[in-house]
């Protein structure tokens, strides 16, 4: 919530410690450096995300159905504040090697489970897996930029006509 409401820069240990009520000590024991908690802000904030897609029903619906409730999910996933600290995190820390490493990786494992997500809910599309994979990278590269938009733009007002757009888009 602190870099979500503060921006990345105003959030040292301190200060994220103040704002969970615990002190700095108690952080650094639990997690080492600042590094090392941002990396688990990252990894629990995209598993969360993951975690709620995860029970969404599988490929039963009507397509356009699908679609809709896909795009919507991951969307939300998106725009929790949990992730949007995670994408921030990511964007500040990027020349950091070892959290780069880190968090690419856990990332990556990500990635591949949205992919069999994707794949379960589209199963029965008749296409071809670069077809599948472009629509992915449409519906993914849109949502990061909405996201960011979100982040760089306090007060980012209704975003469903995006949303709506893109599951148009990805059908």
């Amino acid at each position: 919530v602190c870099i979500v409401e503060e921006g990345f820069l105003a959030s040292n240990l301190s200060r994220i410690a103040d704002r969970a009520g615990v002190t700095t000590g108690a952080i650094q024991h639990q997690f080492g450096d600042k590094s090392s908690l941002l990396a688990e802000v990252v990894e629990r904030g995209f598993a969360a995300m993951v975690g709620g897609l995860a029970r969404l029903p599988g490929g039963s619906q009507p397509l356009a159905e699908r679609v809709t409730t896909l795009v919507t999910a991951i969307w939300q996933g998106y725009d929790a504040a949990n992730t949007r600290a995670s994408l921030e995190i990511l964007l500040a820390m990027r020349s950091d090697k070892a959290f780069h490493e880190r968090c690419f990786r856990f990332v990556a494992g990500m990635a591949e489970q949205i992919d069999r997500l994707w794949m379960g809910t589209f199963w029965d599309i008749e296409c071809s897996r670069g077809s599948h994979v472009e629509a992915q990278r449409l519906l993914f590269t849109s949502l990061n930029g909405l996201a960011l938009e979100r982040i760089l733009v306090p007060g980012l007002s209704d975003t469903d006509p995006e949303i709506a757009r893109l599951c148009r888009s990805v059908l």
